[in-house]
């Protein structure tokens, strides 16, 4: 049977596809959990530059449903997902799921179909992991853990910034040398995220909308709440460590949830 690539192969001139996103950037918590492919489209493709983004999104799904059945169209990709019998229920591991995204080249950068804005977006994914890679090595590479463990956080939380992306984007700005302990960083970032959370985070490589475009004041409020409670644990958690390690670790394991080992 075809694979998810080879799905779309048959179906459309493709020129290439490559990994794309915080799995290609290494700044994934969950190693097989929305792993994005990006499609770049050939010549004989152009013509469904010119139609709604959403439409591009149906053609990728026809063939995909073909194969797999249940897929979900989302904001810029479509998505499908693998249950992995060997794993028990409710364990992190246990769905498996793929972003297919399509894009053009244009130029140096693609673009790629936005069902929200109705627009097609401007996107460069090896901009995005030459900065990440950049600022990991300015912080002697603890930047990408810091950024993991946040997003950990986040998941944990019922995901109060989204899209996840976002947490590399303010990580990127907020998070600066010298690099201290990690319980420390962790936190510093937590209230310095809680203080920017309202303000509109630009795209890094300066060609899409902003990151934040989803933030709501509603779910802004909620973030910040959230950031704060975060803080608040962390603090404690920083305190017992004084007093009992078995405590310090019992906090940020509540914290960060399975992430965080309490040995």
């Amino acid at each position: 049977m075809p694979t998810f690539r080879e799905c779309i192969r048959n179906r459309f001139d493709i020129k290439r596809d490559f990994l794309s996103g915080s799995y290609a950037r290494h700044t994934k918590t969950k190693p097989l959990k929305d792993v994005d492919i990006l499609f770049v489209l050939g010549d004989d493709e152009a013509w469904r530059r010119e139609k709604p983004p959403v439409e591009m999104l149906r053609a990728f799904e026809n063939p995909l449903k073909d194969r797999y059945g249940v897929v979900e169209i989302g904001r810029r990709s479509v998505t499908i997902e693998f249950e992995k019998p060997n794993y028990p229920d409710g364990h992190e591991g246990k769905i498996l799921s793929i972003d297919g995204v399509p894009a053009f080249r244009l130029d140096d950068d693609y673009e790629i179909p936005d069902k929200i804005t109705g627009t097609w977006i401007k996107t460069n994914p090896r901009t995005h992991a030459e900065q990440a890679t950049a600022k990991n090595e300015q912080l002697s590479g603890r930047w990408k853990p810091l950024v993991k463990m946040v997003k950990a956080w986040n998941r944990a939380n019922g995901r109060p910034i989204k899209p996840s992306f976002l947490i590399e984007v303010m990580a990127q700005r907020l998070v600066d040398p010298p690099f201290s302990a990690y319980p420390e960083e962790i936190r510093n970032f937590f209230a310095a995220a809680a203080g920017t959370i309202e303000i509109d985070w630009s795209d890094p490589g300066r060609l899409g909308p902003p990151v934040s475009d989803q933030m709501t004041s509603e779910l802004v409020a909620a973030a910040r709440t959230a950031l704060r409670e975060a803080e608040r644990k962390a603090t404690l958690a920083m305190r017992a460590e004084r007093n009992s390690q078995g405590e310090a670790l019992r906090i940020w394991r509540e914290i960060l949830g399975g992430y965080f080992p309490l040995s």
